[in-house]
């Protein structure tokens, strides 16, 4: 009985030091340089765009834009909505249009599909389309 638990113990002993080395090995055989390489091979990547394959027309970002179009689509969400507004040029912009985003919450108003509308506000990048972060409503 005596030489059971003692093979038992030494079995559970061997077992253990086995699992921790091969965890230490591991660690050990990461090469912490291999990230920062990843890194800069990215970095690299993304200085080469091809800025000539972007329209020039193309809103950029944080500037501020006056809107005039048709509501072809509304998304409505927890304090607001999203509407996609076709302009006479047939660009499409999709505006956010909340109460805590207006200038003058009393602007708020909900819009229906086929209104035409003027919105205000500053624009931001939602996947290829212009997106209006709405802080006037007409």
């Amino acid at each position: 009985m005596k030489n059971k638990i003692l093979m038992l113990g030494f079995a559970f002993t061997l077992l253990n030091l086995t699992a921790c080395s091969e965890k230490k090995d591991a660690v050990t055989t990461q090469d912490p340089s291999a990230a920062v390489d990843a890194i800069d091979t990215t970095a690299a990547v993304t200085d080469t765009v091809n800025t000539a394959a972007i329209p020039a027309e193309t809103t950029t970002e944080g500037t501020d834009i006056t809107v005039k179009g048709e509501v072809t689509e509304i998304t409505n969400g927890k304090d607001g909505y999203m509407a996609k507004i076709k302009d006479s040029q047939g660009t499409f912009y999709t505006a956010t249009i909340s109460i805590p985003n207006m200038a003058d919450p009393k602007q708020y108003r909900a819009v229906k599909v086929g209104e035409v509308i003027n919105v205000t506000g500053t624009t931001f990048t939602l996947g290829e389309e212009t997106g209006i972060k709405v802080s006037s409503l007409q």
